[in-house]
């Protein structure tokens, strides 16, 4: 299977999952922090590659998947195209923390959410 078929796969279990919620694209928008223009390339399989980890939990947690995402994710990636968890942790921590002026109880609880998916990534990947 080539990784626009992985994306494609992806994308319909997103949509399917928005659509048997009832959520429109503005609502998931709205839950998960996560603009309706890229969930919409999300969806019809138009992305260059994989969300972030952040995007995946962001997501997740909006159309009320427990750790489906992330192992759907993990399983459609190729050995090839999955890069150390620690330069990815690293990296994605730096822009989330960049992004943010200031940090709250709303970034705190990203940023746990964020290290929680990662250490299941991790796990995963121990497997």
């Amino acid at each position: 299977m080539d990784k626009q078929e992985q994306l494609i796969k992806f994308g319909i279990i997103l949509k399917s999952r928005r659509q048997a919620l009832k959520l429109s694209l503005r609502e998931v928008e709205k839950l998960s922090n996560v603009s309706a223009a890229l969930i919409t390339k999300l969806e019809n399989g138009k992305m260059a590659n994989f969300p972030k980890a952040i995007t995946i939990k962001q997501l997740s947690d909006a159309l009320k998947f427990n750790d489906e995402l992330f192992v759907l994710a993990d399983i459609l990636f190729e050995p090839k195209q999955i890069k150390k968890t620690e330069n990815t942790f690293e990296n994605e921590l730096r822009e989330l923390l960049a992004t943010k002026t200031t940090l709250n109880s709303e970034n705190i609880t990203q940023v746990l959410y964020f290290v929680s998916g990662l250490e299941k990534l991790q796990k995963i990947e121990n497997l």
